[in-house]
């Protein structure tokens, strides 16, 4: 699993290096620094990422909205590929050595879901995973998002 502190801030170090550094990283890294880019303090908020595809030259495909929690619900992050119909939602918890340092991670399950409601949890530290197609289109469009920040 990837930690929030460390990674994290390895990559606010150095800008340049870590937008080199995101590709063919994993997707849950690449989901907690999508997460962290816009909640550094990690407040208990859910964000949603929209790739709403390219409607006219002026206009950004990419957009987010934020939203606070109740304290009953997990921190997540929402990434919507709206043209192809696709959603997953990541989990935000605390790791095992949360109470020392303060650290988060992405859950090893995503929720997917598309629009004809199709709607499963899928583990990502299964081996195969990171070859699905799938897993390479969202690792794509969370690329794409971070490249969205300065």
């Amino acid at each position: 699993m990837t930690s929030a502190k460390g990674k994290a801030k390895t990559a606010a170090a150095q800008p340049e290096a870590a937008a080199e550094h995101l590709e063919g990283q994993d997707l849950r890294q690449l989901l907690l620094t999508l997460y962290l880019k816009n909640n550094p303090q990690l407040k208990h908020q859910v964000f949603i990422y929209t790739y709403k595809g390219v409607t006219h030259e002026s206009s950004n495909p990419f957009q987010y909205v934020s939203g606070e929690l109740g304290p009953e619900v997990k921190k997540s992050l929402i990434l919507q590929n709206m043209p192809a119909g696709e959603m997953i939602q990541a989990f935000i918890v605390p790791t095992a050595t949360h109470a020392k340092d303060g650290s988060y991670e992405i859950e090893n399950t995503v929720i997917y879901g598309n629009k004809v409601g199709v709607l499963i949890e899928i583990g990502l530290d299964n081996e195969r995973i990171d070859r699905s197609e799938k897993y390479r289109q969202f690792a794509g469009l969370a690329d794409a998002m971070l490249r969205q920040f300065v």
